[in-house]
Formats: C-alpha cells, structure tokens, sequence
C-alpha cells in the first residue's frame, strides 16, 4: 500500500523493530503475553500496567543522573520511572511487544523551551497514526491537532531516545539548546523582513 508516495507497509515495519534501548527481550514478551484483545484494548492494558507497577522517582537529583541513561530491561530491574522519558520508552515497547507500531517523540515547551519538555508515543491503530500521551492518559486521532503538538516543538521522533540522539540530560539540554536557537535565528529573520 502506498501513501503520498510511501510504502506504508514498509514504513510500518520499521516502527515495528527494537532500538537499541527498547529491546523487546523475555521480560518485556512475558508481560506483554497477556495484553490480548483489538489494539485499542492492548494499549489500555500497557497504559494500566505501567500506571499499577511503575514508580515515580521522586528524587530530583537522581532523575537528572538517570534520565535517558537507562535501557527498557534496566527500567523494568529497578522498576521506577523518572516521568515521561521512561514511560514512553515502555509504552512504546510494550505496543510493539504486542503488534502495534510505535514511535517514540520528544518536545521541548514553546513557552519555556529551557526549562520543559515532554515525551509521548505514536501508535498505528486502525490504519492511522495516532498521539497517546501515556502521562496523560489521552489518544489523539489527530496528532497534528493535539495539546502535545500546539505546546511543543519537536526534537525527534525514533524507536527510542537513543536512536534520536538523546543518552542523557545533557544530550536533552544541548538538542533543546539547538531547536531554541534556530527557532530564535527564524523569529529573528522573519522580523527582518
């Protein structure tokens, strides 16, 4: 099947595929086993699982020395998450785990570019790509037109955070440094004209 000259099938193996951080190892396949039903019910029951046995890491400190350090099998050992990052990472594994085609997008806040950011998933159900915002609870048919979408610029989209060059806060900060910078040079320009 071809899409605005895209082999559809072709694209959605890809978002099939493990990253090097989301590997779809033993542990990820036995919790995922379970997660039956049409797509829509998987993902309610990736979204349960998590949200029942995930746990926060409250620790600022330690938040900032593990974000986007750790792989899904390390996440799944010490069971917590530090927020977004990690829960679109599982989320994103889980739904390919289970057969549905995923991306995981990171964004930077319009408004406070320095300071914010979040992380969701993309999901292929029903012959559309779709936003699930795991934090939130929340699938927008149209992706484009979402909370996410009006709120943030995008730094990437991948399999993983790996794959789209972010390995730690750092590598977060300097990615959100060079979307600020050349949304700042566009602004700049296109008051110049």
């Amino acid at each position: 099947m071809t899409v605005n000259n895209v082999d559809l099938k072709a694209d959605l193996s890809h978002w099939l595929k493990c990253g090097n951080q989301s590997l779809i190892d033993h542990q990820v396949k036995t919790i995922t086993n379970d997660f039956a039903g049409n797509d829509f019910e998987k993902v309610i029951k990736i979204l349960n699982w998590k949200n029942d046995n995930l746990s926060f890491c409250k620790n600022q400190e330690e938040v900032l020395k593990v974000f986007a350090t750790r792989n899904v099998t390390e996440i799944l050992q010490e069971m917590t998450s530090t927020g977004c990052h990690d829960d679109a990472l599982i989320v994103a594994t889980f739904c390919r785990s289970v057969g549905i085609p995923s991306k995981y997008v990171a964004g930077i806040n319009k408004l406070d570019p320095r300071n914010r950011g979040h992380c969701v998933v993309e999901i292929f159900i029903n012959n559309k790509w779709m936003l699930l915002d795991q934090s939130r609870f929340n699938i927008s048919i149209f992706p484009e037109r979402s909370e996410f979408y009006r709120n943030n610029y995008i730094v990437g989209k991948g399999l993983d955070s790996w794959e789209i060059g972010i390995s730690t806060f750092q590598t977060w900060v300097d990615k959100s440094n060079q979307i600020i910078s050349h949304t700042s040079s566009m602004f700049n320009d296109s008051q110049n004209d």
